[in-house]
């Protein structure tokens, strides 16, 4: 009798053993398509870049609805497209979305299938006048979608990556980063940045700033003054349990 229970625990361990080993090869072969897929869209945009004139230089192309040209073509095939997000030296180069909640986008991908990724999107409180655009995606195991972001903890990373590409679907945008910091949901000192999603007043505007910059993980004289765009990525930390990491960016001047 205990000879057949130790036999039948060892049959539940390999049951359970080769589950979980599924689980998470599914996991991996999903992060890795749904890559693949915005690599593919990735390459929709390139062909639709700008090409520089004789004189070397690039003159914006834009679509009969005063869209730039580059997005134009996806914009047509999902619009719920409002602009594409890159940072250098990572692999987030992405088109960001939004839906009318936040949940749509958080597991489908940009032609709205399945996936456990998601794409990133746009906060369902932001508007296009909004003075804070929140973007969320995930921090993916396999090192796509936001898990970049968490490079930002090295200081080192942080000075030579101190801009942010922001195109909306008919302006480009460069954004100085004056913040990154973490937070955790439901702890008593929780910032929750999420509520600044549409700042309407100039308060709202200083109380955010003040917030984000308090909390950096690394001081900077970079800041925002009310009338500045701002870009705010969110994602997943795994320090502790429901953990944020958070860059908060201005729009700035300069191009890249």
């Amino acid at each position: 009798m205990v000879k057949k229970f130790i036999t039948v625990i060892q049959v539940l361990l390999i049951l359970i053993f080769l589950g979980c080993g599924g689980y998470i090869g599914k996991y991996f072969y999903d992060a890795h398509r749904a890559q693949e897929q915005f690599e593919e869209i990735g390459e929709i945009v390139e062909e639709n870049a700008p090409e520089p004139d004789e004189e070397g230089n690039y003159v914006e192309q834009y679509a009969e609805n005063g869209m730039l040209l580059q997005y134009y073509e996806l914009y047509e095939k999902n619009n719920d497209m409002c602009g594409w997000l890159k940072i250098p030296d990572t692999v987030i180069d992405y088109p960001v979305v939004q839906a009318a909640d936040n949940d749509y986008y958080l597991h489908r991908d940009f032609y709205r299938n399945n996936q456990f990724s998601g794409t990133p999107f746009i906060d369902c409180d932001c508007t296009a006048d909004s003075s804070n655009l929140i973007i969320y995606a995930h921090n993916m195991k396999n090192g796509t979608m936001f898990a970049a972001i968490a490079k930002y903890e090295s200081v080192d990373f942080f000075k030579a990556h101190s801009q942010i590409i922001y195109d909306t679907l008919y302006e480009r945008g460069t954004y100085d980063i004056i913040s990154v910091f973490r937070t955790t949901v439901g702890s008593e000192n929780e910032f929750r940045y999420h509520y600044y999603a549409d700042i309407e007043t100039e308060r709202e505007f200083d109380e955010y700033v003040s917030k984000a910059k308090a909390l950096s993980i690394h001081p900077t004289d970079a800041t925002a003054v009310y009338g500045d765009p701002l870009i705010t990525l969110s994602t997943c930390a795994y320090h502790t349990s429901n953990e944020r990491l958070v860059i908060v960016a201005r729009k700035s001047g300069e191009s890249l």
